[in-house]
């Protein structure tokens, strides 16, 4: 069987219904507010979701304005361990919102991936990680990117899924940026550090979804000069000289219930979901040298 057989392999173990299953146990109120209790249920379903494979569980606890939260971390270890590979995505929503597309669809995603890589043979660490309070600030990569810059962490890559489950007929287009109107494609945002998970992503996605639409933009220095391009859990890894993808259906540019209480299941492609997290997954064995 060839690498590429392989990847197709893991791929198509991605399915509609797991996505579909995953968003039926996150989608509601996730925010530290009124659904603080909610965001914490949320963390306990995604770590069960993790144990169930099988997966090394840990806890990463933060304070934050006087509450602990939680990022869950998932480990699959590799054979080697040069260095870790991670797929993340954050779990908080905003209030009054369900998150089904912000982000619900990533944790989906994640899980999904963590699902068709599990019990595989990789050379190099698969962490998986739902991030806590991306909404408000990104204190738990935060978190997460200090420990791992002051303990040396090697991080060969890092996918970051925000938002990956909406298609419709618009699609803004900031000033400057050559993307088409119609929002069926996937972005993927990457820095000059970057260039090579951007390549890789892309090589991937014609392998194994060739009816995917594929959109790639390029950042100078850590995206100062395009906030917008910073808003997810992969700017604290750019600012600490990590290499880091945000994989992303372009939130508010293109979803209409972007931060709404219509933000809800009934709203997504998951086709196109399915699609994006197998793209995800694959890339993520790619790097992690898959056996």
């Amino acid at each position: 069987m060839t690498q590429i057989d392989r990847l197709r392999g893991i791929a198509d173990t991605v399915s509609k219904a797991g996505v579909r299953a995953h968003l039926e146990r996150l989608v509601g109120a996730r925010d530290p507010f009124d659904g603080y209790g909610r965001m914490e249920a949320a963390a306990e379903t995604i770590a069960e979701g993790f144990r169930g494979l099988d997966l090394q569980i840990t806890e990463d606890r933060f304070r934050c304005e006087r509450r602990w939260y939680r990022n869950v971390i998932a480990l699959q270890p590799g054979s080697i361990r040069h260095r870790q590979v991670l797929l993340v995505a954050h779990y908080d929503t905003v209030p009054n919102s369900p998150g089904a597309d912000d982000n619900a669809s990533g944790v989906a995603g994640l899980l999904e991936a963590a699902a068709a890589l599990a019990g595989r043979q990789f050379a190099q660490d698969l962490v998986f990680i739902a991030f806590a309070l991306e909404e408000y600030g990104n204190p738990g990569s935060l978190h997460y990117v200090e420990q791992a810059a002051a303990n040396g962490t090697p991080i060969g890559g890092v996918f970051d899924l925000e938002m990956i489950g909406y298609t419709g007929p618009n699609q803004r287009i900031p000033a400057g940026i050559d993307a088409p109107t119609v929002g069926d494609f996937i972005g993927v945002v990457g820095n000059r550090r970057s260039d090579g998970l951007v390549a890789l992503f892309t090589k991937t996605a014609t392998l194994v979804a060739p009816t995917l639409p594929v959109r790639t933009f390029v950042v100078e220095g850590n995206g100062e000069d395009l906030p917008l391009v910073r808003q997810s859990d992969h700017a604290p890894f750019w600012d600490a000289g990590y290499p880091a993808l945000m994989i992303t259906d372009t939130a508010f540019l293109r979803n209409p219930h972007y931060h709404l209480a219509s933000d809800t299941l009934d709203t997504l492609n998951l086709r196109f979901l399915q699609q994006v997290t197998a793209v995800a997954a694959a890339s993520a064995a790619s790097l992690a040298d898959l056996a």
